[in-house]
């Protein structure tokens, strides 16, 4: 979504750290900065609201404080900034209710009727329980990763809802899709960890499924999350970028799967183009763009 003129941004750089228990989450989230490439005029969209609620469980106080210190919404509404937002799009972090009806979910979702994008104080603790194989990635990598791919994802379901973006199929593929395809709009290192965190967290929810044979609601809109990790990487490898050959050679992405995604990749783009490209103000996604969001060293372990 983001890259070239005619793109569109709504992704999200965030920084955000966590207090004991989750030392690595904060390591992650410590070393993540947004150094702008020239001195530019803060920007700022007076249709998108934030609010930091304060959570019920004393656990969570310290991160309550913690990201308020950091200015996380605040970070978040500078890349949603470039969109022409009809309504006021509120941002907002709290401690969320438990779920048994969608246990395999992550806790960051869009709710049309109040038009708000929640990130729960929950979602910080599945975070930090991410372990990827060494030759994968780095925790930092996937703790990172993962976080802006699935606020990637709700901010392309608030566009769908508040655009009024026509969508064939189901929503959560649909914004699945405009997820990794604004994640590839950054530079290379933003890129590939935006995608392997995304791919991360499907394959951890996969894996849970499968280990504590959970039930799953078949029945459910939205596919498995092993097919939404593929839907993931294809869009990723069909995009052409050498940065993403090693998920077919490793086999992470089947060869089957890879001979028809750059197609994939193009669908997506021309929809993107059509539909949301004429409700973006280009002039400050150029601005957004020229926020140079990692530096090298950032995500080492």
């Amino acid at each position: 979504m983001y890259h070239e003129a005619d793109r569109m941004s709504t992704s999200s750089g965030l920084r955000m750290n966590r207090t004991v228990p989750l030392v690595i989450v904060a390591l992650a989230w410590s070393c993540i900065h947004a150094v702008p490439a020239a001195a530019q005029p803060e920007l700022r969209n007076p249709k998108i609201s934030f609010d930091y609620y304060e959570p019920r469980d004393p656990k969570f106080s310290p991160l309550y404080q913690r990201l308020q210190d950091r200015r996380v919404l605040e970070e978040l509404s500078k890349f949603l900034a470039p969109v022409k937002w009809p309504k006021t799009l509120r941002l907002a972090i709290k401690e969320c209710p438990a779920s048994s009806a969608a246990p395999q979910q992550p806790q960051v979702f869009y709710t049309g009727n109040d038009r708000s994008l929640t990130l729960c104080y929950q979602w910080f603790a599945f975070l930090e329980g991410l372990r990827p194989q060494p030759a994968f990635g780095t925790q930092q990598e996937v703790v990172v990763g993962g976080l802006l791919g699935i606020v990637l994802r709700e901010s392309a379901r608030a566009v769908f809802d508040m655009l009024q973006v026509p969508v064939l199929g189901d929503e959560g593929d649909a914004a699945d899709q405009a997820s990794a395809f604004t994640a590839l709009q950054f530079d290379d290192e933003v890129a590939r960890v935006v995608i392997k965190g995304t791919y991360f967290v499907w394959k951890k929810y996969d894996d849970e499924l499968t280990v504590d044979d959970r039930p799953y609601n078949f029945s459910s809109r939205s596919s498995l999350p092993k097919q939404r990790m593929y839907n993931t990487l294809c869009i990723a490898y069909g995009s052409g970028r050498t940065l993403f050959k090693n998920f077919v050679d490793q086999g992470d992405l089947i060869s089957t799967r890879a001979q028809n995604c750059a197609e994939e990749y193009r669908l997506v783009q021309a929809a993107f183009r059509r539909t949301i490209v004429p409700h973006v103000d280009l002039e400050a996604m150029k601005k957004v763009q020229s926020t140079k969001w990692l530096e090298p060293g950032d995500l080492r372990h």
